[in-house]
């Protein structure tokens, strides 16, 4: 499969950004729309250079990493929950890092790459460790189903996905639908 077209799908990236924020200022509070306009631009750069380059830039993530950590502090203050969401953001970090190169010394591809480890954890400090899994899961799901569909329309042979799907644009829209849609539970205003 070849890298996508930055003119192609750059507004069209942008549109769905647009659109969900749009849905969100009906409903959602000041602060969370604010943290959604703060990391869309971070997470359509995340999205269009993964798309066409295979990478994620550490730029684009740290402005979301630290935007999260603020907003996190904003709900808490100094308390426990701020210290649990640093902690689970920080461990799945580690944890998937690890678990990535060890797959990548072990069979010689890249399943998940470090800047998808370092964006779950910057999604993780957006939305609370309560909603991580859920941002994974909707992430998960909607690289499946790209895959599936390109198969299905005979652009990628069985094992080529493995090597040029890029997962960042499918994490970066579920930690935007996740902030600007919260779950109900404590980390949600």
């Amino acid at each position: 499969m070849t890298p996508l077209r930055p003119p192609r799908f750059l507004p069209a990236l942008a549109a769905a950004y647009a659109v969900t924020f749009a849905l969100a200022c009906m409903t959602q509070a000041p602060d969370r729309l604010l943290l959604s306009a703060v990391i869309a631009p971070p997470l359509i750069w995340i999205s269009h250079t993964d798309l066409t380059r295979q990478e994620i830039p550490d730029g684009a993530t740290a402005i979301i990493a630290v935007a999260g950590a603020v907003f996190q502090w904003h709900l808490h203050g100094l308390t426990l929950s701020l210290l649990v969401t640093l902690v689970t953001a920080a461990a799945l970090t580690t944890l998937l890092w690890w678990l990535g190169g060890w797959y990548f010394r072990h069979r010689g591809d890249e399943a998940l790459g470090i800047g998808d480890a370092k964006l779950i954890g910057a999604g993780t400090l957006c939305l609370g460790a309560g909603q991580v899994w859920a941002m994974i899961f909707v992430a998960a799901t909607g690289g499946i189903v790209a895959v599936l569909l390109a198969r299905r329309r005979g652009g990628m042979q069985q094992g080529e996905a493995q090597r040029s799907l890029a997962f960042g644009p499918f994490l970066a829209y579920a930690i935007f639908i996740f902030v600007t849609f919260p779950l109900p539970g404590p980390t949600a205003p």
